[in-house]
């Protein structure tokens, strides 16, 4: 009973730890394929956040709850490198594809024409991965290649590549914000051009350069009018306390009188009127109304203008750039496959499994005991 329980532990632990690192050391020996690995770090940045990012590490802006504006960026840039649009730039100039189907030796690394696109793109983000650290900013970019010629030939047209995207995106924004600009000074600017047109037939229309000054100045002929009339009437009473009614400087200052007052009241016709009529009050108000429009529409203009100005002069501070902080390298030596360390990694975690389905039979013999 005991040589049989001995036996069991000993194909237990041969089929649970040596048969799989017998495996696994075959496969590192013989199968396995040296991948070279060339990495780079870049950041994208903007001149106008430089003084921000002097004066306060990024460390301390995480944890103001500022968010610098070169992060989101560098996140998107990410994204691209770890995309199908970068996998097919690189298939369409490296041919990246038909280095890895080329080997047969690995099946870890096998490919082929037939994977689906979705397939060579998970395959792609094993091969090429993209880390940003959020206390430094900086995002850095591993290739792996079978020869280090080709590792840093991919490397560096991924960051080519990127370099393009992060211009095509500044520029982009930056194009937006123009035309928004643009398109709202051209607006203004129109109706600035019907306001003044407007203006200007009113003016033809009603023969007045300034209808306001016009009344202005009837109003005050009319204040004339009514002083000297008070005055020739007061001159009047006293003829008439010293000469008679019929008396020639009598009926020539009556007649003086009845002059200024029909005099007045021409004036008076021509000032007022009723709502809708023709006359200086009512044409007065339909001027103002205009010069009012006209006003703001001018204002509108002028900042519009101001406001397509400043967005020009934004526009050089958003522009960001690709900024590479630590160039590609030709690697010397093969990185991966980390043949050492996995198999001491695999036996430790083949010994611990082992212990613990030594420890599952334990209790469940003592359970049936």
């Amino acid at each position: 009973m005991m040589a049989l329980k001995n036996f069991r532990k000993k194909t237990l632990f041969v089929a649970m730890v040596v048969v799989p690192m017998i495996i696994a050391i075959v496969y590192y020996a013989i199968f396995a394929v040296d991948r070279y690995v060339t990495a780079a770090q870049v950041v994208v940045r903007q001149p106008s956040q430089d003084t921000l990012e002097q004066s306060a590490p990024s460390i301390a802006l995480m944890m103001a709850g500022l968010n610098p504006a070169s992060r989101e960026e560098t996140l998107y840039l990410r994204e691209f490198i770890t995309s199908l649009d970068m996998l097919k730039v690189l298939e369409e100039q490296l041919n990246w594809r038909d280095h890895f189907a080329g080997q047969w030796r690995d099946p870890w690394l096998w490919i082929s024409d037939a994977d689906s696109q979705e397939e060579l793109l998970e395959f792609y983000n094993r091969m090429v991965e993209a880390h940003f650290d959020d206390t430094t900013g900086l995002l850095t970019v591993e290739v792996q290649g079978l020869t280090p010629e080709f590792s840093k030939q991919t490397l560096e047209l991924i960051l080519s590549e990127s370099e393009k995207f992060v211009n095509e995106m500044s520029h982009k924004m930056s194009r937006e914000h123009m035309k928004f600009a643009e398109s709202e000074l051209h607006l203004a600017r129109q109706r600035y051009e019907d306001e003044r047109h407007k203006m200007l037939e009113f003016q033809s229309n009603s023969e007045l350069l300034d209808a306001q000054a016009a009344a202005e100045s009837r109003a005050t002929i009319i204040a004339t009018l009514e002083a000297e009339l008070t005055s020739e009437r007061a001159k009047l009473k006293g003829l008439l306390a010293s000469l008679g009614s019929d008396t020639p400087r009598v009926r020539q200052q009556r007649t003086r009188i009845k002059a200024m007052e029909e005099q007045l009241q021409a004036e008076k016709q021509l000032l007022v009127s009723t709502s809708g009529g023709d006359k200086l009050n009512v044409v007065a108000s339909q001027y103002r109304n205009l010069l009012i429009d006209v006003s703001i529409a001018e204002e509108a203009y002028k900042a519009s203008t101001v406001a397509v100005e400043n967005a020009r002069i934004e526009v050089g501070k958003k522009i960001r750039t690709l900024i590479m902080v630590v160039s590609p390298n030709l690697a010397q030596e093969p990185i991966y496959p980390a043949r050492i360390y996995n198999l001491v990694t695999l036996l430790i975690g083949l010994l611990l499994l082992y212990g613990v389905a030594r420890f599952i039979i334990a209790s469940v013999r003592d359970h049936h005991d």
